[in-house]
């Protein structure tokens, strides 16, 4: 078996190192492949990556440093990866993440119990070795083949990210499963259509991957700018996920309960703006899906377009009204 993990490197220089040293210590026997893609940080990131890959001595990792002539964002340094993957399986790292030392041989194990599968999943840690609150701490079954119960655990049970999953390589060809370019938040997007296509999977409660908190990352950056590219992200990701369920004519209750998970998370980030001319976007984007069945509409989903505009949308902020929000979009979309 081979493996191919596949990590986009942009002004990490602080983390790298952590990164790599956690897939040279891995216990897996098998052929593991590690592509490294410049995606043209402005520190020391790839000097330090280089200086590692020409110290590294083992033998059980093989190196490929792949650089883009511009940034081009984490989608396409993971397509990127995708493309020049060789592995029968795929395995995402984020470059200021690490992974445990057993993590692929596990996941590795359970596609060989499950040859089924089209991808594994372990659990996720915190930087303290603790089962991470984005973590599953309620039990999951080993081996999941049924549609709907798969469903219910892709979208809601586990975290949507596209890192700690050992997913076939074959599935991301067959199905053109690459990552949107340009768009933050790109994994809410793929697990929703990874879901539309995967048959069978299998999980472990074990932790195999550390995640760090990065306060310098775009997904926890706290300035305006960073804000409105999370929120403007949410918005193409709801509308490109409501545009697909219209398509099929139809949405089950998980897909739905994901979809007014993105609006309402969208909501907090815009909140957090202080500013109307956000708000009146975001109202405007979501008030243009609900014209596509305008005419189907009841007096409960019109009430509820009513309510996020300003200034009685600023009700998402008061504890509670958070959840109750999101239930109401979910039992009436």
């Amino acid at each position: 078996m081979k493996v191919s993990i596949i990590i986009p490197i942009y002004n990490v220089e602080n983390y790298i190192v952590r990164c790599l040293d956690s897939v040279t210590q891995q216990s897996f026997k098998g052929e593991i492949e590690c592509i490294l893609v410049d995606d043209c940080g402005t520190d020391k990131s790839i000097e330090i990556a280089e200086q590692y890959i020409h110290d590294y001595s083992g033998q059980n990792v093989q190196f490929q440093l792949i650089h883009h002539t511009h940034n081009q964002g984490l989608s396409a340094a993971r397509n990127t990866g995708i493309k020049a993957a060789t592995g029968d399986y795929i395995f995402f790292l984020d470059s200021d993440d690490a992974i445990t030392p057993n993590c692929i041989a596990i996941l590795a194990d359970l596609m060989e119990k499950y040859p089924q599968a089209d991808f594994a999943q372990g659990n996720l840690l915190d930087s303290d070795g603790n089962i991470s609150h984005y973590g599953f701490k309620s039990p999951i079954k080993e081996y999941i083949s049924n549609s709907d119960e798969l469903e219910e655990t892709m979208l809601s049970k586990v975290i949507t990210s596209a890192w700690n999953r050992l997913v076939k390589r074959s599935l991301f060809l067959h199905d053109n499963l690459f990552f949107p370019v340009g768009l933050i938040h790109e994994d809410m997007y793929w697990v929703y259509f990874l879901s539309k296509h995967v048959k069978s999977a299998a999980f472990t409660p074990v932790g195999t991957y550390v995640y760090y908190t990065n306060d310098n990352s775009i997904m926890t950056n706290a300035n305006k700018g960073a804000i409105i590219k999370r929120y403007q992200s949410r918005l193409l990701i709801a509308q490109s996920i409501y545009n697909y369920m219209l398509s099929e004519g139809q949405a089950s209750p998980r897909q739905r309960q994901y979809l007014a998970g993105d609006i309402t998370s969208c909501m907090i980030e815009v909140a957090s703006l202080h500013s109307f001319g956000h708000w009146m976007t975001f109202w405007k984007m979501i008030f243009k899906m609900g014209c596509k069945h305008l005419f189907n509409m009841n007096v409960y989903q019109i009430a509820l377009f009513l309510c996020l505009i300003p200034p009685f949308c600023f009700l998402i902020s008061i504890k509670g009204w958070y959840w109750r929000l999101q239930h109401y979009m979910v039992s009436k979309i």
